[in-house]
């Protein structure tokens, strides 16, 4: 599980008052790539950046008074308004190992799944949160004629958690 403290980042956007959190997001790529929702960020990366972690232990306290940040750029380099998926770039480096990337298809309703996200950066507290739930329904939603493939998850959110990390711990794979 401490991997995700590194992979599971806060997406944000530089203001006149500081960095303002918007979500979250998670490294796909070893070379800077972020999976987020589209919704969260749109398809304008005006002053957009992704700051970089800050625990290395996810059973540390996390100190919410602390606000001291590494903002890092972000770019939007692809989006996909059906599904809700938005790539962005950024310059970080990972020299570690990426969880594999997975597909809805591979999981079962009933199945337990976790989720890493930070559900609370939208009122200003970054803290990196675990949550179990399990796959609630597969759905496949129309828009505009096009069929995409969707998982309901049988939990509470929050407007941060948009662009979590969902995890199979079954078959150790990121699904997206």
């Amino acid at each position: 599980m401490q991997i995700f403290t590194q992979l599971v980042l806060t997406i944000g956007r530089i203001t006149q008052n500081g960095v303002e959190m918007i979500g979250t997001g998670f490294l796909i790529s070893t070379d800077g790539k972020i999976a987020t929702t589209r919704h969260m960020i749109g398809a304008d990366d005006t002053n957009l950046v992704v700051l970089m972690p800050h625990i290395n232990d996810i059973n540390s306290y996390q100190d919410l008074s602390e606000t001291k940040c590494n903002p890092i750029p972000a770019k939007v380099i692809e989006v996909d308004p059906i599904k809700d998926i938005s790539i962005l770039q950024t310059s970080i480096k990972f020299d570690g190992r990426l969880p594999e990337i997975g597909s809805i298809d591979e999981i079962f309703v009933g199945e337990e799944i976790g989720i890493f996200g930070f559900p609370h950066c939208t009122e200003g507290r970054r803290a990196l949160t675990f949550q179990k739930t399990i796959i609630g329904a597969k759905i496949l939603l129309d828009t505009k004629g096009i069929k995409s493939k969707h998982a309901v998850l049988n939990t509470q959110t929050r407007p941060g958690q948009s662009g979590s990390l969902i995890f199979s711990q079954r078959d150790r794979k990121s699904v997206v």
